[in-house]
């Protein structure tokens, strides 16, 4: 005769009710991603620059870029704009500037297009369009660089709160100028959004110019 194993309605009571947690827990834990997924996609998106909030609508000029043509800011509108004030002179701060820009418009791959990388200079006496068109190579293709005239550029400096100053030197160079290092990021609608320190890590700049690009122009 052979014997069968009888389980208790105790146990097998007991096992339904493990099967029933674990099934809960796993409903909790899901509901919990869904919750938590919910709240990250609807948070507003985290500028790593300093954002500008209001924005501000960027000042449009006309200036010559090292081609000797002329450039109006206002006909790129619908792309991303970078701009940053230095000179060719520059010891430090703006070689690093432009390098980091190289790297940004590499990482950005066929995004890169639709971004402007502009460097526009505050020495205007000795950064002629030749000047530039000498040394921005030094970067990679798709750099921009902007001079003209000291009438010219004043307005330029001063609608984007430029600081500059011809500091006499004994270098090499002559003399040097001190002046703003910030970097601009204008969106496609032309708008100053967020502006960002030296030192700014390019990935930084990276990101939040991906995100700039996800953006409709409006």
């Amino acid at each position: 005769m052979t014997e069968h194993s009888v389980v208790s309605p105790e146990k097998r009571i007991g096992g339904l009710n493990r099967n029933y947690l674990f099934l809960f827990l796993g409903a909790v834990f899901i509901g919990v991603v869904l919750v938590v997924g919910t709240a990250l996609l609807a948070r507003p998106y985290q500028f790593l620059g300093s954002k500008i909030d209001p924005p501000l609508p960027a000042s449009d000029f006309t200036l010559t870029d090292q081609n000797g043509n002329p450039y109006h800011l206002a006909d790129y509108q619908g792309k991303i704009v970078l701009v940053f004030f230095g000179y060719t002179n520059c010891p430090d701060v703006c070689p690093t500037t432009l390098a980091e820009f190289k790297q940004v418009r590499e990482m950005l791959g066929e995004d890169a297009d639709q971004v402007e990388f502009l460097f526009v200079t505050v020495d205007p006496e000795r950064d002629t369009a030749e000047r530039l068109a000498a040394y921005l190579p030094t970067f990679g293709e798709g750099i921009r660089g902007l001079t003209g005239t000291p009438e010219e550029l004043e307005p330029v400096w001063k609608d984007y709160g430029v600081y500059w100053k011809k500091v006499e030197s004994d270098s090499a160079a002559g003399y040097l100028m001190e002046h703003s290092t910030r970097t601009y990021a204008i969106d496609r609608s032309g708008n100053i959004r967020v502006t960002y320190l030296f030192g700014t890590q390019p990935g930084s700049i990276l990101r939040d110019t991906q995100y700039l690009l996800s953006e409709q122009e409006g």
